[in-house]
């Protein structure tokens, strides 16, 4: 049913999707019951409860329905007669300078107390923040960067994304050898203050090879994504920012949100590794709501004479 080119964990991706989101409606229906009218009904009932659920849904059937047409089961695939959905609109929000704030306040603090129950915290997710303000980076991607992929002698240092930690089942933990799409392995400048905790980290990884990660577990393998996102809920309560929902994504937006205010949007598409800057507009780079004083120069031609 699937591209056998598809990446093993897109695939698991799929069959869960499949298993969590279709198969309780339509498992008891044969394929040939699967008909436009039935699956309307679906789509709307999950387009009540999520816009995500129910584009989720769509995709699965499609593939299923899809792969049945092309074995001629059926006689064509009735996701095509089925009503479009449109998006929620939604505008891209950028952490605002307090927020940033407050959160490298939390995580600089977090567990580090005397009155601290069990391990103290060693920092990790603290230069996680700063690596991903800094570089734009998916948190999969920032936790697959190794001593290899990084070039402190640049100027300015330079970070090359090239991999990502996936989880796969029956497997675990893994650093795959390519980021989430071929646009998204690129080389990326970093600033100062992301530069000073990339050379932190090279630090304590020492006379280690060039294979190891900057950001890995005690005993050197990759750190789980759920897990790194469990400690920043941690750190958000701490912060006082738990009712914001925001996630270690936020950074993502952040970064490329100053780039396209000061250098242009595609400035900012090329620095999250995105082939136009349409993506970019539409889900990371906040909109830019100040007034500039250009064009009230320009209309100003428009002043009636003396």
């Amino acid at each position: 049913m699937l591209d056998p080119d598809r990446a093993p964990s897109t695939k698991e991706v799929y069959a869960s999707e499949l298993r969590g989101l279709v198969l309780p409606t339509f498992k008891e229906f044969t394929i040939r019951e699967v008909t436009v009218a039935r699956i309307e009904r679906f789509l709307k009932v999950q387009r009540a409860v999520s816009y995500t659920k129910a584009k989720h849904s769509r995709t699965m059937l499609s593939m299923v329905l899809g792969f049945a047409a092309r074995r001629e089961l059926i006689p064509r695939n009735p996701i095509k007669e089925v009503w479009r959905m449109k998006a929620p609109k939604r505008t891209p929000k950028a952490l605002t300078p307090e927020q940033i704030a407050a959160i490298r306040e939390a995580a600089r603090h977090y567990r580090t107390s005397a009155e601290t129950m069990g391990p103290k915290s060693d920092g990790l997710v603290r230069d996680l923040i700063e690596v991903m303000l800094g570089t734009a980076t998916r948190i999969g991607e920032v936790l697959a960067l190794r001593k290899r992929d990084v070039d402190m002698t640049a100027d300015p240092p330079q970070v090359h994304i090239n991999g990502t930690v996936i989880v796969r089942t029956g497997v675990g933990v893994l650093r795959q050898d390519h980021p989430k799409t071929h646009e998204s392995n690129r080389v990326v400048a970093v600033p100062a203050f992301a530069a000073e905790v990339i050379r932190h980290r090279l630090t304590i990884i020492g006379g280690e090879g060039d294979e190891s990660l900057l950001f890995a577990t005690r005993t050197g393998t990759p750190l789980t994504p759920n897990n790194i996102r469990r400690t920043f809920r941690k750190i958000l309560e701490v912060a006082g920012l738990k009712d914001l929902k925001i996630s270690p994504h936020a950074f993502r937006r952040t970064g490329p949100t100053l780039l396209a205010k000061e250098l242009g949007m595609q400035a900012a598409a090329d620095m999250l590794g995105h082939t136009s800057t349409s993506t970019t507009k539409a889900h990371y780079a906040e909109p830019d709501r100040t007034v500039k004083s250009a064009p009230a120069d320009v209309l100003q031609q428009l002043a009636p004479k003396e």
